[in-house]
């Protein structure tokens, strides 16, 4: 098979997280074969923050009501990786529109007569990262296995400035915070959070709540403007979700809050680089029904000692 100058379609049309712990298949590609042409098949809400992320040739939008089959038959990639599993008509428009290899999970008959390779393993209770996880795609080629390089993203100059500028006032160091997110990861409660924030401002920190839109002081913002404000605080502070791992691929320190279901855990979902660090809560509960507010606000303060 000729490898260089191959042209891959990755599909990952589900949450900003799994977008970002994607990229290092994107890496990983384009490490072997710099010459390969990389396409992106993601949700209109998270392709922003793929926006001049180096190597892309170019970000496609996933509208749920628009088969992709038109897209592979203009495009004509020689693989589509289907990351995104549960989104099965990915696979399935791929044969309809010949691309000659189909690389998915076995989730769902449709999809498994669809694929040309097939990843039958699971992932719960490995002890494997979902990006490791994740670079089994690439098993054709075998390129598989290894620990995954983590995500970079560099913000453009204005767009930085202008977050610095909009935060001018606020004094360093300053701890950007995420209250909670969007999908199934765990969050404490706000009853937590009124706690919490005294504590870290006691320790010379001057929190920013960021996320989600309209929950702290500054006004709303789209998801470049929440990566500037990311970039322009010292550390980050966020229970497992998208932005944690945007403030990873930013360089920015950052300190997650992570609960201890299998499913949710660090092991699993932790964001990727040298500067993350993940507090988990210390009791038995289940997350989502109150597990976190366990967590004594006193002992992030050494962990943001060493972030900052």
């Amino acid at each position: 098979m000729e490898q260089c100058g191959m042209r891959f379609l990755i599909s990952r049309t589900d949450a900003l997280g799994d977008v970002m712990v994607s990229l290092p298949v994107v890496n990983r590609i384009l490490s072997r074969y710099p010459s390969a042409e990389v396409h992106l098949l993601v949700a209109p809400a998270t392709a922003p923050a793929l926006r001049g992320l180096p190597g892309l040739a170019e970000v496609h939008l996933r509208e749920p009501e628009i088969s992709p089959r038109a897209l592979f038959e203009r495009l004509r990639p020689d693989a589509v990786l289907n990351l995104g599993h549960r989104d099965r008509a990915v696979t399935v428009a791929a044969r309809e529109a010949e691309v000659p290899i189909r690389v998915a999970r076995a989730r769902g008959l449709d999809q498994i007569l669809a694929a040309t390779h097939l990843l039958w393993a699971g992932r719960t209770g490995t002890g494997r990262h979902e990006a490791q996880n994740l670079l089994e795609f690439l098993h054709p080629w075998g390129w598989q296995g290894g620990w995954p390089e983590p995500a970079r993203i560099r913000l453009p100059i204005p767009e930085l400035n202008e977050a610095l500028e909009e935060m001018e006032a606020l004094p360093r160091p300053r701890l950007g915070v995420v209250l909670r997110g969007s999908g199934s990861g765990a969050f404490p409660t706000q009853a937590w959070w009124d706690r919490a924030l005294p504590v870290v401002a006691s320790a010379g920190w001057t929190p920013v709540v960021l996320a989600p839109a309209g929950a702290g002081d500054l006004p709303a913002t789209d998801l470049r403007g929440l990566m500037s404000r990311i970039a322009a605080c010292d550390a980050l502070l966020t229970p497992s979700t998208g932005p944690a791992h945007l403030a990873a691929a930013l360089g920015i320190p950052t300190l997650c809050l992570m609960g201890k279901r299998t499913h949710h855990g660090p092991d699993r979902w932790a964001p990727l680089g040298s500067r993350v660090q993940v507090v988990q809560y210390p009791g038995p509960e289940a997350d989502l029904n109150g597990g976190m507010d366990r967590l004594d606000p006193e002992a992030l303060l050494p962990h943001l000692e060493r972030l900052r």
